[in-house]
């Protein structure tokens, strides 16, 4: 059965050629708003299903799947363009691959998805935000974002990568 959230994971994945569009016609402001939109219903889709207890198995495929195709797209054309240091994107998809893989194995070995700590959440937001602000053309204040996201990023691979240890072998 379809919930609101689903419906909001599966326009976070329609959206990602939409604004890879616009990023390569280079209309940036575009491209942007609908990044930001994108990071918009991920945190809805998340608020919705665990206020209004709408959690579902497709949920909980759905949802990180939009996460690592917005983020891994974006991050490979931010490459392909050189408009952030290649060292900053090749340590973000790393890390978003290594969970993806990560939490389909836990999920192919028939346990439950390891859920999202705070400091994954928050990094997670940070990058959403360094990404659209790089879009809006806004300088300095991106970079500052990426060289903050880039800690919290490899800290949560790090404390995700041990709950999945755990999940795994007790």
């Amino acid at each position: 059965m379809l919930t609101i959230p689903n419906y909001l994971s599966i326009i976070r994945i329609i959206l990602i050629p939409i604004f890879l569009f616009y990023f390569v016609e280079g209309d940036y402001y575009l491209s942007g708003l609908f990044f930001a939109i994108s990071g918009i219903t991920d945190f809805l889709d998340g608020y919705i299903a665990r206020k209004f207890n709408q959690c579902s198995k497709l949920g909980k495929i759905l949802d990180p799947l939009a996460d690592k195709l917005t983020i891994i797209c974006i991050l490979f054309v931010l490459i392909m363009m050189n408009i952030i240091p290649r060292v900053i994107s090749i340590i973000l998809i790393s890390r978003e691959i290594f969970i993806f893989i990560a939490s389909s194995t836990t999920y192919l070995l028939g346990l439950n998805f390891i859920n999202p700590s705070k400091l994954g959440k928050t990094s997670m937001f940070l990058l959403y935000l360094a990404i659209a602000i790089k879009l809006l053309e806004l300088p300095y204040v991106d970079l500052a974002l990426f060289y903050i996201v880039i800690p919290l990023n490899i800290y949560s691979a790090i404390d995700y990568s041990i709950k999945a240890y755990h999940r795994l072998y007790n």
